[in-house]
């Protein structure tokens, strides 16, 4: 997991609508053997949160996870305004298999007999009248 010290909110407005939009600077360390020391790196914009054993974790447009140590000492916003415009990510527990429920149709595989590809009649109307409209 890649976690972000020092680091600072950059305040932008996205292109398209002009709406705010934060992306976080800072030093990034992480277990990457392409990068052993630490790096100084932007994220792409912010789109959400999760708190994850006490420490804030953000979730970039382009789905980076970063989570949040030491802040920029320059910094004076806070995680909890972070909070105040980022909506909180929640990974909801997987729902089982409903076989009632689902669109799924089974078959006996020699059952089923497949279209034609060549000929472009399928098996089943060969011989019935055509259903073209009139």
């Amino acid at each position: 997991m890649n976690i972000l010290n020092d680091w600072k909110i950059v305040h932008a407005k996205a292109p398209d609508d002009g709406r705010y939009v934060a992306c976080i600077e800072g030093k990034v360390a992480s277990t990457n053997p392409r990068f052993p020391g630490s790096s100084v790196i932007r994220t792409s914009y912010v789109i959400s949160y999760e708190m994850h054993d006490g420490a804030m974790l953000v979730v970039t447009a382009r789905r980076s996870e970063y989570l949040l140590g030491k802040r920029h000492p320059g910094e004076y916003l806070s995680e909890d305004f972070l909070k105040s415009f980022l909506s909180e990510r929640v990974n909801e527990p997987a729902l089982g298999f409903d076989a009632e429920c689902s669109q799924i149709i089974a078959y006996a595989e020699d059952e089923y007999e497949a279209p034609e590809l060549l000929t472009g009649t399928p098996s089943g109307l060969a011989g019935r009248a055509s259903a073209s409209p009139k």
